[in-house]
């Protein structure tokens, strides 16, 4: 009976065992798709594979199909390269834009934080009975972004071996802004001549990426950054005005600049200051990534220049960062230090673009 009663329990548990669904999980044959590196060995293999692809990839007005198929892989091997660094600055973006996407000041209220000024005149002329003269933190003042990546392409940034960080960079800077969805993002190179190479009014992909990989010859002779504010200025002026036509959210505007920084002043320390404010005063905010590879025998903070003082005198020799033409500026020896460097230089820019509206 005993047997019975135990063989009847199994066959009950068999059949309730055949009604439950399940999932499971076999850790050997576990594969990891899309996951960036996991050492610093593969890391720095990847690195070298892409250093070596550059050199294959050359500037074609018509790339075949087999061409940009190898800047697609090349482009998906920088997103790969540096996806968790772009994650971490889209993160640490987040948290800065979040407080400037807050509140305004509206009127009318009865009590509040600040007196609205316009509305003073007429509650004394009422004999104080049009007492809604306060304004309260109500509007929504969420903002429209847009921001421009203008990378050196002259023939400095290849004699330093600055290409392969400039790019890396780039890859961080661009994916962490299109993941962030605050605006919109551009791409140009510059040296002897400025090149528009993702507008702003695209949406950026792997394809887009691509297409910057191909247009980049670092083989220009003259680094023109007057040229580039000048005409970065009347790009973002002109962009500016096509978005206020389309949404009535305020823009607030970004230049951010990746170059090794030698050789700016080629076109005269006047004309580039003079770009400089010019770019400033038209609400474009720049900031200078200096890119220094610590493989290069010296750095930019080594470079002295002579500054001559009247005629008959001994010129007297200064550091040359003492005359960075640009404000605000980082310089970058790491790509890892690229996440918290850049998110310190945007949450300055994002304070003053707040505390200009407020």
């Amino acid at each position: 009976r005993d047997v019975t009663q135990d063989g009847e329990e199994e066959d009950r548990e068999d059949r309730e065992r055949r009604l439950e669904s399940s999932f499971h999980t076999v850790r050997e044959m576990e594969v990891q798709v899309g996951q960036p590196p996991s050492s610093t060995v593969d890391l720095e293999e990847l690195r070298s594979q892409l250093e070596h692809q550059l050199t294959e990839l050359r500037h074609r007005p018509q790339p075949s199909s087999e061409e940009m198929r190898q800047a697609v892989e090349a482009w998906q091997g920088y997103e790969v390269l540096t996806s968790a660094l772009a994650r971490e600055l889209c993160e640490q973006l987040r948290l800065i834009l979040e407080p400037s996407q807050a509140t305004k000041l509206k009127g009318d209220y009865r009590t509040g934080k600040r007196l609205n000024m316009r509305k003073v005149i007429p509650y004394i002329a009422s004999q104080f009975r049009k007492d809604k003269i306060w304004l309260r933190r109500t509007k929504p003042s969420k903002r429209q972004y847009q921001v421009m990546l203008a990378v050196d392409d002259s023939l400095s940034m290849a004699d330093n071996h600055s290409q392969q960080l400039a790019f890396e960079s780039l890859a961080v800077m661009s994916n962490a802004l299109t993941w962030l969805e605050a605006g919109e993002l551009g791409v140009c190179s510059f040296g002897e001549r400025v090149e528009l190479l993702h507008p702003f009014e695209e949406q950026f992909s792997s394809q887009s990426g691509a297409r910057i990989l191909q247009r980049f010859t670092f083989q220009q002779n003259k680094t023109q950054i007057a040229q580039l504010l000048e005409s970065m200025t009347a790009i973002m002026t002109s962009a500016r005005r096509r978005l206020h036509s389309v949404v009535a959210q305020e823009t607030a505007q970004l230049l951010l600049v990746v170059s090794d920084g030698r050789g700016l002043f080629l076109e005269g320390s006047d004309k580039v200051k003079a770009a400089v404010r010019t770019a400033r005063e038209a609400n474009v905010f720049l900031v200078f990534v200096v890119i220094d590879n610590p493989d290069n025998k010296d750095s930019i903070l080594d470079i002295k220049v002579p500054i001559f003082k009247g005629p008959g005198e001994m010129p007297e020799i200064r550091p040359y960062m003492d005359y960075f033409p640009f404000p605000y500026y980082l310089i970058l020896r790491d790509i890892n230090a690229l996440p918290p460097t850049l998110s310190d230089a945007l949450r300055q820019w994002f304070e003053l673009v707040t505390a200009r509206d407020m």
